[in-house]
This record gives C-alpha cells, structure tokens and sequence, in this order.
C-alpha cells in the first residue's frame, strides 16, 4: 500500500510539474489616463512589442482597453496617443491563470505636431505622484514579491532602498534618513491611516507582520524626503499605497498556504454588463492552524487574522465611487508553561485591533478638471498587561498600556490641468482624532498614573502645489502645506518646492526643498506630573509640532539602457524636537520610544548624508539592485550637548539581485532565484553606571554618554527560490525563502542584569526558512 501511495504522488508530481505542453494565452486589459487629471483618453494605441504578427489595441470612450491573446510569460507594451509623450510598460508578468489589468498615464506634450524629439528611456520606478521630484519611486507587487527577506511585505521590501535601514528583525520598523520609524506617514487609497501592521502599539511599537497582501496592492509610492505639499503630518517618508481593482469582467480565485499566513483571495464582476468589481482577501494565522493539529511551540504561539476589500463602482462616464477597508486582529499571550521561576507567577498579555476603511468619490467635471473625495473611518486598539505575583509572599508588580485611538477624516482634492504646462492641486483633510489612553505601574498596593486621559482633537490641513513645465527639458513644482492641532493649538505653514532639469537624455539634476511637522502619538502628549503642591498636570500638551527642513539635490545617470544610476545629497534640520524637561536628562523624543516624563520643545537635531543608487530594471531575465547610504543623525540636549540619535548608524549597504529561467516544453515555467547582502552599522546604546547602582541598587544610564556604544554591524544574507507553473487557466507558484542564510547571530540588544552587575546580550533571529505555496484559478 505504501509503495502505490509513493507511485501515485510521484505521477502526480510528473503531472503537475512536467505536463505542461500548451502555447498558453492571456489577456492582458487596462486603462490609459491623463497623469494630471486623471481623465480617461479615447483613441489611445497600446501594442505588444515582439508580437508577430502584430497586436494592438484601442482605448474606447471610457479609456479601457483589452487585448486578447496575449503568450505567458514576460511581455512589454508601448502606448501612443497624439498629443501626449509615448509610454512604455517593460516586463510585465503574465501567467495563465489570472487576467492581468495595467494603468497606463501618459504626460501631455509639449512639443508642435511634427516636431521630433528625441525621449529618454521611460523609467520604471518614476512615481505615480507627478508633483515628486526627488527621493521617490513607485514599486509594483511583482517587486514586493521578488525581494528576498520581504515576505511579500511592502515595508520590508524598501528596506532594499536607499537611505532605509532597520534595527529589529521581529518587529517592522522603517527607519529613513536616520529618523525613527515613528515619524513615517502611511496613505492608503490616499487618507491617512495607522501603521498597517498586526501586534502594533502606537507610541510603542510599529508591530511584526504586515496587513497588507500583495493580493491587494496595486501600483504605489515610497518617499524618503522632500515630498510634494500634499502629505503632511510626516518628516521622515511617506507610503502612499494604492488598492488595485477587482477583475470586472471574470471571477478570478487565489489560495495561499505559508509559514506566516494562509490567504484566500476573490474578485469579480457584479454583472456582465456592468464595469463595477469586488475584490476581498482573507489571512489567518498559518502557525495557529498548525498549532491546533500539532503542537509546533512549547511556548506561546502568535495568532493573527485580517480582512481587506475593495468595491469598485463606476456611476456612469464621469463619476466612479469606490469603498474599501482593512482590518486586523492579533495577540500573544504568554504561555504560563513558559515560566522559569516557581515561586513567581509571571503573565503577560498583548493583544491589538487595527483597522481602517473609507469611501472615495473621483468626478470629472471636464478632461482638465477632476475632484477626489473621501470619507474615512482607523484607529487601533492595543492592551498590554505585565504582572509578576509572588507565590509565598504578598509582593506584586503589574504594568500596564491601554491605548484606543479613532480618527474619522473627511477630505477633498481639485485637480486642475490649465494646459501642457500648467496643473494645478489643492485639497483639505479635516481629522476628527478620539482617544482614550492609559498606562500605570502598581507595586504591591500602590499605583503610579503615568497616563489617563480620553477626549477628542481635531486635526487641520490644507495644501496647494502647482507644476509648471517651462519646455521638455526643465520642470519645477511649488506648493504650500498648512498643519493646525488643536491638542497644543499649534499651526504651521510648510512651503516646499522642487525641480527637475534633463541635461540631456541620459542625465537628469534634480532637487527639492521644504519644511515638514508631525504630531507625536497621542497618549505622550498626556503624561501626567504631580507639582510639589501635589497638583496634577499634563505640561506635554503644549509641546509644538515637531518641525523639519528638508533639502535634497539628486543626479541621475541611465547608465545602461535598462538601469540607472542615481546620486542624492540631503540635509535635514529639526526644529521643536521635543526632549526631556528633567534637569540632567539628555532623552529625546527622537530616539522612538514613550518618555514618562515632561518634555519640553526646545530641542534642535540634524540629519545629512549621501545616498547612491545603481540599479538595472528587470530585462532579458535578471536585475540587480545596489545602494548604499552614509550618513549622521545627531540631536541637541537639555544640557545644550549634542548627541547621536538612537539610530544613527552612520552607513548602510544593499545588493539585491536575481534571475528568471524560462522552462517547460513551450517554455511557459518559470523559476526565479533572488539573494540579497544586506549591512549596516550597529545599533546604538548607553552605558549603565555601575558606580550609582554600587551605591543604591539601583539602575540609571550615564546620561552625559547618550547613545555613545555603538553595537557590532549588522550583516546578513538571504535567498529566495521560486517556481511557477502555468497551466490552462491556473498557475501555481512554490516559493522557498531563507532568511538569514549564514546564521549570524545579528545584535538585539544588550541589558544591565542586577544579579551577575553584568552587561548580557540578545540576539536576533537565527536562520528562519519560509515555505510557501499558491495556487491562482
């Protein structure tokens, strides 16, 4: 019986892997639209390059196209419309099973009929945004998914760009330019929301595992610094991520099993004659699963589970409404097993909600003029709760953080195109901000409020920036972004600007200047301080909003014929940081963590460095990408000292490369290996003074050495390997992920342990493996 099972699964194996004989088809569909307004353009000719013989389309009134017949595999395509710039989509990935649907913008032209001009090579990575003009780019699924390490999250994926570094192989940290994580604003379907991620707590922790699958992301952008005045409450990088459609013409169906999660994704049409699509994905826990069959931990297991739609819902020629939501539910509690003194019940539990959606309305009043509303509802929930309770005694310690945040945001964009040169944008987001927050220490019968506090605030913000292109060559873009907080009645005006000249078709100068603020998590605003009259009060809410001048000039060189290499300078100047109040503290709000304590804003920081960029888009089946940053990150002190940011780690380096092979009787496979080197400087840490716990037994930093231990570099590397088999209307695709290959033992964190009066040292994630299977139909 065993021997006819093994022969079964081994022509079952054949069978599927090997018996793929077809000339495979697909088709390939889309929109083409005007980049400034975002208006449908008719007549537009999209034609599959290599095709013999040929294959081409049109965009009928709606803009739409489809186009049938298309071989699996990597294609590109060119578009063409009279008036407007040609643009070219390069190796796009099309497999047999799901239909692939494409976004075209096209750029109105300058030039008279009939002139010739010679273009540069369209770049792949240009943003969507068409007011950015340095440190951004776009990124696509495909790219998410190729990344070794990025286990198909998009936060981890620009870890491989320039400038980004991260410090915590477990949680999802993004740290820019040297700022910390929390200073990055995050846009989806543009409205701002909280950080994506399961097992978050704001003002804490950015979480561990990202909510966003790559079943729903669409084409989106990444800022690094210097971004257009539309974004605002951020001063270190935005994501701006965009949800794509749902298929609204065939009901398409992807399932996915990994170590990290289990999908299962659907989308399609409402009717057959109607351009309106559904698409929802849902994710739970893979390891939680297992679990319950067979225990895969001795300890606790970290459970997780999320849901995300899209409804697309086009309300005739010139209004489309559209509704969509994210939502997350995760928790790791420990395991009482776990426990290693028994004479001390130890528990501890984390759980957290975040979730987010809205409704967003796009009306043309004519092809020049368009407006964007949304109306959106976020927020998280986080409770974590840490107790120790004496088993032979009456001693009894308990911390805990409680924190609701919600925002409900209204919003509303007019985009104006006066002519090829002119366009115009404007836009106010009014945020309703509710919270509820509190975090104690009790020792034994006693309780120490740190906070308490619920209410509401309002948030204000208006924006203007225009562009105007002087000819093909030299553009420039300038704008104002207006900030009102109603917690500390601060108000700020942002003006930024920006230029791109093009030297000539291979080079490109570029530079962007502006002044960015942000707000800090809600529950540090209300730390509360008892008065020597023992009055209670909360001085934090009237810290200003953190203010930082941003200037970045960039060259671009399109070295090769599919690749660049590109060179960016910043300097960054923070005004109103805030840091501690207490008399010989050297704290800052800009080392990333809560400080229970009074702040004051007075605090000064700077942040300069040189980023280079070489990178080859995917061509004739393989890529590469390298970048390398050296920079500084220093804030000034209470003491009027300056002092190493808790993330300054002065240097990072990235190569990330891979190739595709064709295989398969018709060639319709395909198997992919990427790898990735990753290296930055090490992590920062202040020095314990033994002499003051010699003393009194207790713990306290040297304060005068702020940040001065840097820990060893951290290095590693990664591998992925993939294989993809397409078959008569499905494709499935094996992944295996390696992180970590040589099992380095990269530094967490090191801690002072009172007991031995020793410093000791945690390490990070050792060799982790990641197997994943899906199946598309």
């Amino acid at each position: 019986m065993k021997t006819k099972n093994l022969l079964f699964l081994g022509l079952l194996f054949t069978a599927l892997f090997c018996g793929n004989a077809q000339d495979l088809k697909q088709t390939v569909k889309g929109k083409v639209t005007d980049i400034a307004t975002g208006s449908p353009l008719m007549g537009a000719t999209i034609v599959l390059l290599g095709s013999e013989p040929q294959i081409g389309v049109i965009t009928d009134a709606q803009g739409f196209f489809s186009m049938e017949n298309v071989p699996v595999g990597r294609q590109s395509f060119t578009c063409s419309y009279l008036g407007y710039e040609d643009a070219s989509i390069s190796e796009v990935l099309v497999g047999s099973a799901k239909e692939i649907n494409l976004t075209i913008r096209l750029t109105e032209s300058l030039n008279q009929l009939g002139e010739v001009v010679v273009q540069a090579r369209k770049d792949q990575i240009k943003p969507n945004n068409k007011l950015a003009t340095v440190s951004a780019r776009s990124f696509g699924v495909e790219e998410t998914k190729r990344f070794p390490a990025s286990i198909s999250d998009p936060g981890r994926m620009a870890l491989s760009f320039a400038g980004v570094t991260n410090t915590d192989d477990t949680t999802n940290e993004i740290v820019i330019r040297g700022n910390a994580p929390n200073q990055l604003l995050w846009r989806i379907e543009g409205v701002e929301v909280p950080e994506p991620n399961h097992f978050s707590e704001e003002g804490y922790s950015p979480g561990a595992v990202s909510l966003l699958s790559t079943n729903m992301l669409g084409n989106s952008d990444f800022f690094t610094g210097a971004f257009p005045a539309e974004y605002g409450n951020a001063t270190s990088g935005v994501f701006d991520i965009k949800l794509r459609n749902g298929n609204a013409e065939n009901t398409e169906y992807a399932f996915q099993f990994g170590v990290l999660g289990t999908d299962l994704a659907v989308e399609g049409p409402f009717s057959k004659n109607y351009k309106g699509s559904y698409l929802v994905n849902y994710r739970y826990s893979t390891l939680t699963i297992l679990n319950n069959i067979i225990e895969v931990s001795e300890g606790s297991v970290p459970t997780f589970q999320d849901l995300a739609f899209k409804v697309n819902l086009p309300l005739g020629e010139k209004t489309n409404l559209s509704a969509w939501g994210m939502g997350g539910i995760s928790e790791d509690n420990q395991d009482n097993a776990e426990q290693s003194n028994p004479n001390v019940f130890e528990d501890e539990i984390f759980e957290s909600k975040t979730y987010m959606g809205g409704i967003n309305l796009k009306h043309f009043f004519n092809s020049n003029t368009s407006l964007d509303g949304a109306l959106s509802y976020s927020g998280n929930r986080s409770d974590y709760i840490f107790s120790l309770d004496s088993r032979i005694n009456t001693d009894f310690y308990r911390e805990q953080d409680i924190l609701r945040n919600n925002a409900i945001r209204v919003s509303a964009n007019l985009n104006q195109k006066f002519n090829a040169k002119t366009s115009l944008k404007t836009g106010l987001v009014y945020s309703r901000l509710s919270y509820d927050v509190l975090t104690d220490e009790t020792r034994d019968t006693d309780t120490e409020v740190l906070v308490n506090a619920d209410g509401n605030g309002a948030f204000l913000q208006f924006f203007s920036q225009a562009k105007y292109r002087f000819n093909e060559k030299f553009s420039t873009t300038f704008g104002l972004h207006a900030s009102s907080f109603s917690v500390n009645d601060d108000f700020v005006l942002e003006p930024r600007g920006g230029f791109e000249y093009k030297i000539s078709p291979k080079h490109t100068l570029s530079g962007g200047v502006g002044l960015h603020s942000r707000r800090m998590p809600l529950n540090q605003y209300f730390i509360e301080v008892t008065d020597g009259q023992g009055d209670v009060t909360t001085p934090n809410t009237n810290l200003d909003l953190m203010r930082a001048a941003h200037y970045v000039l960039g060259y671009d060189w399109r070295i090769i014929k599919n690749g660049h290499l590109k060179i960016e300078a910043y300097y960054q100047d923070l005004t109103k940081v805030a840091i501690s109040a207490t008399p010989g503290s050297t704290n800052s709000f800009l080392n990333g963590r809560f400080i229970e304590e009074e702040l004051t804003d007075s605090g000064k920081a700077r942040n300069y460095g040189l980023e280079l960029t070489f990178e080859k888009f995917f061509s004739n089946q393989y890529y590469f990408l390298v970048t390398s940053s050296l920079f500084d990150s220093q804030y000034r002190a209470g003491d009027g000292n300056w002092y190493n940011s808790r993330y300054n780690a002065n240097y990072t380096f990235n190569v990330v490369g891979g190739k595709e092979f064709k295989m398969g009787k018709n060639n319709n496979n395909i198997f992919g290996i990427n790898a990735k080197l990753l290296w930055n400087g090490g992590k920062r840490d202040t020095p314990v003074d033994l002499e003051f716990f010699d003393q009194t037994g207790r713990v306290r930093l040297i304060q005068t050495q702020r940040n001065t231990i840097e820990l060893d570099d951290y290095w590693r590397i990664d591998a992925s390997f993939s294989y993809r088999i397409n078959r008569p209307k499905v494709s499935h695709v094996i992944s295996f992920d390696i992180q970590n290959v040589t099992n380095r033992l990269n530094v967490d964190e090191t801690f002072f342990n009172p007991l031995t009066r020793s410093i000791e040292t945690e390490y990070q994630l050792e060799l982790l493996p990641l197997l994943n299977y899906r199946i598309e139909f």
